[in-house]
């Protein structure tokens, strides 16, 4: 199965209040070498993001994304779309397999300290005991334009895997706007404003829906063009009117593909009356870039030019996909943490791995 969906693949192949003054950003994957002078926030991140507010998400500037591409019809528009504001949206999953997915997340559940189950999950880790989403990280829609932003068929890296749910008023609201590490920490703020060309960036994550989402329910949501500045106040001065908070709606299947250091957060419902907001379901995958790049000066690219040596340690796979015989599933997988290493070198002893909640329940 994997070698038919990797020629598959094959075949498709190939991101003002505490600014001083406005830093000149070319937020395009190839800037001006030269254009980049900078001033940074001494709050950046999540802790300068809220300007309005813990209670009020962002600078409540709302825009819309065009509707999802089809990546089998559209995946040059597409791949354009991600290299001019650092995301896409495209069509990903079949009714089928939106059957299938959803019957298996029924089972997610959230456990207590002591392995009592609390509820539906809401953070949940699938990738040890659900084989049934091994097809997800392959799958024909994502995995090719997956490639082609990190650039090249072998350079993916699967590195984290969870299914999210929002379940409704008790999962909470509020979620601040904030960019995720893009670099395993290896790269600094400063290296990826200036580094030349941008990309292909060093993480990508993608974010698919398993139930329809709209105004009523909590949206994945990213603010386009915001890959080399981590702080929103910042950027809403560079982009003028072209600002905007983008809340990613469309049917279950729907796959937001995006750069991992784009702003982004879980936008609550934009249908205020809590009776009418509704549950959704999303899994989240996290894909590096393996292999090293060169900056346009032809030096080594500083921070994450090097390939990553090491996963974050909740990612923990399966002996299944680790040691697969498939040499492209096994390559997909072989960004170990050092807690797969240590569990490996026990001979995938059960009892170790069962103290981590990533392996044996959910959040």
């Amino acid at each position: 199965m994997w070698r038919a969906v990797r020629a598959a693949a094959r075949s498709h192949c190939l991101s003002r209040w505490h600014a001083r003054r406005v830093p000149e950003i070319h937020l395009l994957d190839v800037p001006d070498p030269n254009s980049l002078e900078l001033e940074f926030s001494s709050e950046s991140g999540r802790a300068g993001n809220s300007p309005l507010g813990n209670e009020v998400q962002g600078l409540q500037i709302i825009k819309h994304h065009p509707p999802p591409f089809d990546p089998n019809t559209q995946a040059d528009e597409a791949f354009e779309f991600y290299r001019q504001n650092g995301y896409c949206v495209i069509t990903a999953l079949s009714e089928q397999e939106l059957t299938d997915l959803n019957a298996v997340a029924d089972n997610f559940r959230k456990y207590d300290e002591n392995h009592v189950d609390v509820g539906p999950a809401e953070l949940f880790f699938p990738l040890l005991g659900y084989p049934e989403f091994d097809f997800t990280f392959f799958h024909p829609n994502t995995l090719p334009l997956v490639q082609r932003i990190l650039g090249g068929v072998d350079v993916p890296r699967l590195i984290e895997c969870n299914y999210r749910a929002w379940n409704g008023p008790e999962s909470g609201y509020h979620m601040g706007f904030h960019p995720d590490d893009c670099s395993g920490g290896l790269l600094t703020l400063e290296q990826r404003q200036t580094r030349v060309p941008y990309g292909p960036p060093d993480m990508l994550s993608t974010f698919t829906y398993l139930t329809d989402v709209d105004e009523t329910n909590p949206s994945f949501a990213v603010i386009p063009k915001s890959r080399r500045i981590d702080n929103l106040q910042v950027l809403s001065d560079v982009l003028g009117d072209e600002y905007g908070e983008v809340p990613i709606h469309g049917p279950a299947g729907t796959c937001c593909i995006v750069d991992r250091s784009t702003i982004h957060t879980r936008l609550d419902p934009l249908e205020t009356d809590k009776s009418k907001q509704q549950s959704r379901r999303l899994y989240h995958h996290v894909f590096a870039r393996a292999g090293e790049l060169y900056d346009a000066n032809g030096v080594l690219r500083e921070g994450n030019g090097e390939p990553l040596s090491d996963a974050p340690p909740r990612s923990l796979a399966p002996r299944r996909l680790v040691e697969s015989e498939d040499p492209y599933v096994a390559q997909m997988f072989s960004v170990l943490s050092t807690t797969q290493k240590e569990w490996m070198a026990t001979g995938w002893d059960e009892e170790y791995i069962n103290k981590f909640k990533s392996a044996w329940g959910g959040l």
